[in-house]
């Protein structure tokens, strides 16, 4: 039985290719929790904008969104009667018929991401002091542009008017 001894030469190659493979991989390895607190902050925001404007388009009412970047929540209500009538299509009513949430995720509260870091100017504060979005049952919305940051990257984000499409653009 012969017994096989490696070479000092062996072991320094395969040190020197093991250290080049961590070298490339390490980064990328360390990276991916960050992209993910990113994406998930992101999603967050995506998904209550998405499902308000949703369900202002399913009941015929005109919703607000209203952030609260103090508790990082959205807050989801509805317009008063008299605004959602001048928003509401024209569309018959059946009887017994409610509110067109029952195939809709009706949430009243979307918890965000606690690492976004909001950043306001003046001009996004409603005559009540609120930062809030509207969306109205043809699809259009409104709100203010608003810039947040999260894991040292910077985003603006925008309501689409047309769409209700919250626009979150990354800035350099």
């Amino acid at each position: 039985m012969v017994k096989r001894v490696f070479t000092m030469l062996e072991v320094l190659v395969v040190t020197l290719v093991a250290g080049m493979l961590f070298a490339i991989i390490l980064p990328r390895i360390s990276a991916a929790p960050k992209r993910i607190v990113v994406e998930n902050a992101l999603t967050g925001i995506r998904q209550a904008f998405s499902d308000t404007a949703a369900r202002s388009r399913a009941s015929g009412r005109a919703f607000r969104l209203t952030l609260d970047a103090d508790n990082s929540t959205m807050t989801v209500s509805q317009y008063p009667d008299s605004l959602s009538r001048e928003w509401r299509p024209a569309l018959p009513a059946k009887e017994g018929e409610g509110e067109a949430s029952s195939f809709l995720a009706v949430k009243e509260n979307y918890e965000l991401s606690k690492e976004l870091e909001w950043q306001f100017s003046d001009q996004v504060y409603d005559s009540e002091g609120r930062i809030v979005f509207s969306f109205f049952p043809d699809g259009q919305a409104g709100g203010p542009n608003l810039e947040f940051s999260i894991k040292n990257r910077k985003f603006q984000l925008r309501v689409d008017n047309i769409t209700g499409r919250p626009d979150i653009v990354e800035q350099e």
